[in-house]
């Protein structure tokens, strides 16, 4: 499958960005799944400590698993949280300077791609998807920010949480896994974040929906996993009573055919009990690399969709759950214009078009969701719009959104040409989903 014109491989990536340890997969354009980088050569070892550290006597600076070797030896001073960091936006002390955390983590990112020289040119990359454990506001103008400096050799940068990747990962699995719910519990020995995707395969397209919850009952302490045999068998038997307990609430009353144990928090392979109870009925498999994989899976589908994802709809938390319209006069009949699509993320919604004002002076915009609630209308009112005759009131609307459920709606006066000047006034709303 080509992505361009050109019979040269061509590559998209996708880069699961965290506090902890960042991951980076890719896919070549002759290929159908997606390869993860491993930091040696042979090994499965796909994280990369996402850390920095600066030599105590040169302006040095060491990334990943380098620069966790240089802190053990003593002679650099460490960042973690780097991710974090950047989102506080407050300067960083290293040493005895200053540093932005914006420039640092867009340090790290440049160092961890240098990784991918070995397998492939940057300068062959068509897409890249950035994929994060959640994604807000702030966390989108950081983003923003760190790829804007990292001066990338593709404008094709995207953004999506770790709930989109796990929907993307299941696009490229077999249909047999994707006829009932799907579960994927990821587990860092701090929290454990269970991920549920459901699919109502009653509407056309399939809607998938994912909800995600947060547990702490699985928190170990500073030092992960206990060195002494009694203690370590103790915490393992801890964490399979939890796990099992979790588990068992999460399926009851389910029908789940698939479940994906993430994370470095399952490498001790401590569940015992909760796997037996897991693998009653339910295919489990074990990994932590689907994130960075799905996220990779993202970014072809953005520049070149396939006829399998077009069955389905995500509508996600950072999703547009609701389709925005209107109706307008064309040719004599009243037609409904799609300005907003369900799916798209809140962030990425925007829409331009220009209309011609109704001798009322109101706007009216159709909200349909997707998740079962009733249509309804909204209007807005264009207090102090100038008088003409109909048709001679042009008006520019554009729509975007504050976040998941508020539209910010604006117009614009445009007038209709030399016959009656466009006054240029503005008129805002925002509403309310």
């Amino acid at each position: 499958m080509l992505f361009g014109n050109s019979d040269e491989k061509r590559f998209v990536l996708g880069y699961d960005l965290g506090d902890k340890v960042s991951q980076i997969s890719y896919l070549a354009s002759d290929a159908d799944m997606p390869e993860t980088l491993s930091v040696l050569a042979g090994a499965e070892l796909y994280n990369i400590p996402t850390v920095l550290c600066k030599r105590k006597d040169a302006n040095q600076w060491y990334y990943g698993k380098e620069a966790v070797r240089h802190e053990q030896d003593g002679d650099a001073c460490p960042v973690y949280n780097l991710v974090s960091a950047a989102r506080d936006g407050k300067p960083v002390m290293v040493g005895d300077a200053e540093y932005d955390p914006i420039a640092l983590l867009t340090l790290f990112i440049k160092r961890s791609l240098s990784l991918l020289s070995m397998e492939l040119k940057l300068d062959k990359v068509e897409a890249i998807m950035f994929t994060t454990r959640s994604l807000d506001h702030r966390m989108v103008q950081v983003l923003n920010a760190v790829t804007s400096a990292l001066e990338l050799k593709t404008e094709n940068i995207f953004y999506q949480s770790h709930e989109e990747s796990f929907y993307n990962y299941m696009l490229y699995q077999p249909d047999e896994l994707m006829h009932h719910e799907i579960i994927a519990c990821d587990y860092d020995m701090e929290d454990l974040s269970v991920y549920e995707m459901a699919l109502n395969h009653n509407t056309t397209p399939i809607v998938a929906t994912i909800q995600v919850s947060s547990h702490s009952e699985l928190r170990l302490g500073q030092g992960g996993f206990p060195k002494d045999a009694a203690l370590f068998h103790k915490t393992c038997e801890r964490l399979d009573d939890e796990f099992l307990n979790i588990m068992q609430k999460i399926c009851s009353g389910k029908i789940v055919s698939t479940i994906f144990l993430l994370g470095e928090g399952y490498r001790e392979k401590w569940p015992k009990r909760s796997l037996e109870f897991l693998c009653r009925t339910r295919r489990v498999f074990q990994g932590n690399n689907l994130f960075s994989k799905g996220a990779t899976i993202a970014a072809r589908e953005r520049i070149r969709p396939s006829e399998g994802a077009a069955r389905y709809v995500f509508l996600g938390q950072d999703k547009l759950k609701s389709n925005i319209g209107m109706n307008l006069l064309k040719c004599g009949n009243d037609v409904y214009h799609a300005i907003l699509d369900a799916g798209v993320n809140w962030y990425e919604a925007h829409a331009l078009l220009e209309v011609y004002a109704d001798p009322s002076g109101i706007l009216e915009f159709q909200i349909t969701p997707l998740t079962g609630g009733k249509p309804r209308n909204v209007q807005m009112i264009l207090e102090g719009l100038e008088k003409r005759p109909k048709g001679t009131s042009r008006l520019r609307i554009s729509m975007t959104m504050n976040a998941v459920d508020e539209i910010y709606v604006k117009v614009q006066d445009l007038g209709f040409g030399e016959l009656f000047p466009a006054t240029n006034e503005v008129w805002e709303q925002v509403i309310d989903l």
